[in-house]
């Protein structure tokens, strides 16, 4: 009886001691976790306002499907719905070799931004190049 007791106190002094260790370690990480999120903040915050538009750019060669190819040169506004949409690589994408077209991300300091996000904005967020083009040149 008298090990059992030594035996039981030994696993509860581990037992506690790994507790102790293990409510450390979270709280380590849920200050890292807290900086983590504060990041995600900022960005979400600060850096959304400074994108200005996105387009769609698709890599035009023989393989490039239609739907990209569709796509390719639209303009967009950052919070608008289509954003998500046609992330690439997108699910409708019909190259047999997936999906190489990308968004490009244009920041207020771009040269025209602004005049390329009002445009957007009188066509309901969304336009393609040639309207773009058109618009500034008149």
């Amino acid at each position: 009886m008298l090990r059992f007791i030594i035996i039981f106190a030994i696993i509860y002094l581990v037992y506690l001691s790994l507790k102790k260790s293990l409510q450390g370690g979270k709280q380590r990480e849920g200050s890292t976790r807290s900086r983590t999120e504060q990041k995600k903040d900022v960005f979400n915050t600060n850096r959304v306002k400074e994108i200005s538009y996105l387009f769609y750019s698709a890599t035009k060669d023989d393989s490039t499907c239609d739907i990209c190819k569709e796509l390719d040169g639209k303009h967009f506004l950052p919070n608008h719905e289509i954003h998500h949409s046609i992330k690439p690589p997108h699910h409708r994408c019909k190259n047999p070799n997936g999906c190489r077209c990308s968004l490009v991300y244009v920041t207020e300091d771009e040269a025209q931004s602004e005049k390329i996000e009002l445009i957007l904005k009188k066509y309901g967020g969304t336009c393609n190049k040639s309207t773009i083009e058109k618009e500034l040149r008149g």
